[in-house]
């Protein structure tokens, strides 16, 4: 049993999949006619070139770039959309980014007497362009990182020529570098690697000569391909591989002797193909690696009529997989969407959070003191009761919460009798799944004064709901598309987000039965995630033209004014919660993009909360006091850990827990006033729950006096000296 079978059991959560992965989990949408495709982003919006021009494809609409950037091939999509790629060749053109509707001409960076031609193979949510760097003859070929500070280029082991191949949100490039030749120059020796901060770290192989890189994850896990063996009468066999915790992980193969794994999402799930051993049909098939297995994507999907999916290229974070079918002598770009269709956007972060575990079976947890022990420390040294203790209250496994009413209610999604997965409410021990807007699954985002919101597959779309008084309510969309349902205050006001015919969000008000747009702080996307008691409203929005390589900023909105937060000084932030006080919690990168930090804002200023080491964290929620709770990672590669920032501290929640046994706090989603606290773990078993956490009473000032008063004597009676 490993640590992968947590993830695989909110996968599992995720997908309301019934009993295994013989279920269909997928259905086949085929790509329109003409429309090649690249890349896809966790919206589910394509980018590839049409028409002789980069284009997006979103639902069901191309938008062709080609009076921007005539002549070009679109490669990359970033979650904004914003995309890469290159005019004029797809290799040997000019690398370019298109960034909040302006081009941004990346190749033009380059010495032109050295390189004249240049790539661009993938873009991060800050605008950073991972890419290549093309001479005019010969092999001296760089891979290249460009970010706000201008062009990196990207060295190589010894050889010719270096290849990057994309980027992650901390500007961690994945790629391949020649070593020194030992073999043909048709076919040298290269071995896949990480860059950053300048520095190349070699992956090495797994028995070969050669492996090559194609993917990286925000947790800085990436995948490719490698030999096995380095014999050399005969052919080596490949495999895909997947590069965690300093080494390379073989992947296996669904029967031949060569596989590549072309993409992973944040959940640590891997696409590619794989060659079988077949009579009929094509010789090889696309593949999906989860919890130690490599499946044949084949055998779970469904209404594909004969069309074999023989390659898979790129999956995003709601689980959506982009890949290539053929039948009977005729292929087609397609993208394999899961059943059901609703995503929960919570659930992929905790996926997220659950990559962190996946080297934890080797580290043991720091020692808790015990209750009795934390009252001595308490009498030694008064500041120890600065730290909270509390106890925890397991609810069902594989449910995933998302949120916390002032009643002790939570809420989120859990699978229910018929293997479906539903919105539920939790109180005192008692699970009440909800209805849904028609559609087979829904799930819950936040409760207030026992309403309760979410969003709930109705048809062919997602809408938000509100439940109260034992009936579920549609809230409409603002211009067709889905919506979704994140915050709600005491006065029955919701806000959240509904896409429009492009494929943006934008951040909605319902009050009083009518959906209203609060627009933007400049750019075309918007998204809110909670309000308080006083109508003021929070999320994030592309800030505009002023802000050109910049991501989301986090804004506060009211009384028809949006405020821009601004950020920790990188170029993103993102609001989440707001409490009545005005005081606005999130997440923001850091100066020169280097981490993701929680952030407080009060009184006008944007606080850093500070981190466990690591390069990600967020802050989910906060109270009426101003306590802060949400997760983040430790140094390595992506551990996390839940905390709680109070009183300037933040502090690891798994510390100061009693009654967690062999759990792990992975990310805490939601603290109500009376300061409990709920929050998502797992163990190394593949046993994964909410978990609340109520505080234990301090004991009072005067009981601390009396529990003093021993001692007192006990000094005086010592003999004196």
């Amino acid at each position: 049993m490993s640590i992968r079978r947590c993830l695989f059991a909110l996968l599992l959560s995720l997908l309301a999949s019934a009993h295994a992965w013989a279920d269909p989990l997928y259905t086949v949408d085929f790509l329109p006619t003409g429309f090649a495709p690249a890349a896809l982003n966790d919206a589910g919006r394509i980018v590839g070139t049409y028409g002789g021009a980069a284009a997006i494809l979103s639902g069901g609409t191309i938008t062709s770039l080609g009076g921007a950037v005539p002549d070009s091939y679109g490669s990359a999509i970033n979650n904004r959309g914003d995309i890469a790629g290159s005019q004029y060749s797809p290799y040997s053109g000019s690398a370019f980014a298109w960034i909040g509707g302006t081009v941004v001409p990346v190749g033009a960076g380059l010495p032109a007497d050295m390189y004249p031609n240049s790539n661009a193979r993938g873009i991060n949510d800050a605008g950073m362009v991972a890419g290549n760097a093309e001479p005019f003859v010969g092999e001296a070929q760089r891979g290249f990182l460009y970010d706000s500070g201008g062009l990196h280029l990207i060295g190589t082991f010894g050889g010719d020529w270096s290849y990057a191949a994309a980027v992650n949100a901390s500007g961690a490039v994945t790629g391949t570098a020649t070593l020194v030749p030992t073999q043909t120059p048709t076919d040298p020796d290269r071995h896949a690697y990480i860059y950053q901060g300048g520095t190349m770290l070699d992956l090495g192989t797994l028995g070969g000569l050669r492996s090559e890189a194609y993917d990286i994850n925000d947790a800085g896990v990436a995948v490719g391909w490698s030999e096995t063996s380095a014999d050399p009468d005969n052919a080596a066999p490949s495999r895909p591989f997947e590069y965690r915790d300093g080494h390379l992980v073989d992947l296996g193969s669904l029967g031949g002797t060569w596989g590549y794994a072309r993409a992973l999402n944040n959940a640590g799930v891997v696409v590619g193909s794989s060659d079988l051993i077949t009579d009929v049909g094509w010789g090889y098939h696309a593949f999906i690696y989860l919890d130690g297995h490599m499946v044949d994507l084949n055998t779970l999907v469904t209404g594909a009529n004969g069309w074999e999916i023989i390659d898979a290229t790129d999956i995003n974070d709601a689980g959506q997989i982009l890949g290539r079918a053929c039948r009977l002598g005729t292929c087609a770009d397609v993208r394999l969407d899961l059943v059901p269709a609703v995503p929960e956007p919570g659930g992929w972060a905790l996926l997220c959070a659950g990559l962190a575990l996946l080297a934890w079976r080797a580290r043991r947890r720091r020692a808790r003191p015990a209750p009795v022990l934390g009252i001595v420390l308490a009498l030694a040294a008064p500041a120890v009761l600065a730290d909270p203790l509390y106890s925890a209250t397991f609810l069902p496994e594989n449910f995933t919460a998302y949120g916390i009413g002032n009643d002790g209610s939570i809420v989120g999604s859990g699978t229910n009798a018929d293997f479906q997965g539903r919105a539920f409410v939790w109180k005192d021990g008692a699970v009440a799944f909800l209805p849904t807007l028609g559609g087979s699954s829904a799930y819950a985002t936040a409760t207030n004064d026992g309403e309760v919101i979410g969003a709930s597959q109705s048809g062919d779309f997602t809408r938000g709901f509100i439940y109260r008084g034992g009936d579920i309510q549609g809230i409409g969309t603002l211009y067709g598309g889905d919506s979704i349902a994140y915050g709600i205050n005491a006065g029955g006001q919701v806000v959240g987000e509904s896409t429009d015919a492009s494929g943006n969000s934008r951040a909605f008000l319902y009050s009083g039965g009518t959906l209203t747009d609060i627009g933007t702080l400049g750019g075309t996307d918007a998204r809110a995630r909670d309000i308080n008691d006083a109508g003021m409203i929070v999320g994030g929005s592309q800030p505009g033209p002023g802000f050109p390589n910049d991501g989301a900023h986090a804004f506060l909105y009211h009384d028809g004014t949006m405020e821009d937060l601004g950020t920790l000084g990188g170029g993103f932030s993102w609001a989440n919660a707001i409490n009545d006080a005005g005081q606005v919690a999130g997440s923001s990168l850091t100066a020169g993009n280097v981490a993701t930090h929680p952030f407080l804002y009060s009184g006008g200023v944007m606080h850093d909360l500070g981190s466990f080491g690591g390069d990600y964290s967020d802050a989910h929620a906060v109270n009426a006091a101003g306590q802060v709770v949400g997760y983040s990672s430790l140094p390595g590669f992506g551990f996390s850990h839940a905390f709680v920032y109070a009183d300037g501290s933040m502090v690891d929640l798994n510390t100061v827990t009693d009654g967690l046994g062999i759990q792990v706090l992975m990310d805490a989603v939601g603290i109500n006033d009376a300061g409990q606290i709920v929050a998502n773990s797992c163990n190394d078993f593949g046993y994964c729950a909410p978990v609340l956490l109520t505080p234990v009473p301090e004991p009072s000032a005067a009981w601390l006096l009396l529990a003093g008063v021993p001692v007192l004597l006990w000094r005086g009676r010592r003999p004196r000296r």
